[in-house]
């Protein structure tokens, strides 16, 4: 249940990336505050869909914060508000897409990433560790006590909160 609750919550976070940037890219602003700066201004929703997909690929991808980010500085002046926010938070972005890896793939190179970083997080590995057990382990830094799933969807909704701010 918890890997399910970690992937929904990271699915969830890639729609958003890719409804907002759309909208934004399409003249829309936030409830608070003003739009992005558009380099470009698409006709239609269809549009700005296609115009968002990398050449040479048949879908944008928006599980790596880096790339959306590139994306973002193409399309929106200094890549507001999407590049500050990704950038600030690309560590635990990149970690949260190697648990959402480890929960969708099974494969040793996927596995290999999750160990590892179950390892900068804990300090060892502990034996027969599932990934809804580190979800619901504690950081051990937290105060008050939190799990980690806690942790990566609070940083997320934080991060969607400055993309579009109500």
């Amino acid at each position: 249940m918890t890997e399910l609750a970690f992937l929904r919550g990271f699915l969830a976070w890639e729609t958003f990336l890719e409804e907002s940037f759309v909208l934004y890219l399409l003249g829309q602003v936030p409830p608070r505050g003003s739009g992005p700066k558009r380099y470009v201004f698409p006709p239609s929703h269809r549009a700005a869909t296609e115009w968002i997909v990398p050449e040479g690929r048949r879908y944008a991808r928006w599980t790596v914060a880096a790339e959306v980010s590139e994306r973002a500085e193409r399309i929106f002046e200094h890549g507001r508000p999407f590049a500050p926010v990704l950038r600030s938070h690309q560590h635990i972005l990149d970690e949260a897409r190697t648990i959402r890896n480890a929960i969708a793939h099974e494969s040793s190179s996927v596995r290999a990433n999750f160990d590892t970083l179950v390892r900068n997080k804990l300090g060892a590995l502990p034996p027969g560790l599932r990934i809804g057990g580190f979800l619901a382990a504690t950081v051990p830094t937290s105060a008050p006590p939190m799990s980690f799933l806690e942790s990566y969807l609070q940083i997320v909704e934080f991060a969607a909160q400055r993309i579009i701010p109500v």
